[in-house]
């Protein structure tokens, strides 16, 4: 006799949550991702270093 095999489709439960599913994101990570000065300041972060890699990389 042979075990069963699940279904490609059929999601893995590991004790209470299905395994391979993202973690939902808290309230402050929400806050964070609302709050237009601390995406203004990742944005200008972002642009320097980029603009860093850049510059290094034209002699």
């Amino acid at each position: 006799m042979t075990s069963p095999t699940p279904r490609d489709d059929a999601p893995l439960i590991a004790a209470d949550r299905v395994v391979g599913a993202a973690p939902l994101p808290t309230e402050k990570t929400l806050k964070a991702r609302r709050n237009l000065v601390i995406q203004a300041g990742r944005f200008v972060l972002l642009n320097a270093r980029i603009m860093k890699m850049v510059l290094k990389g034209h002699h």
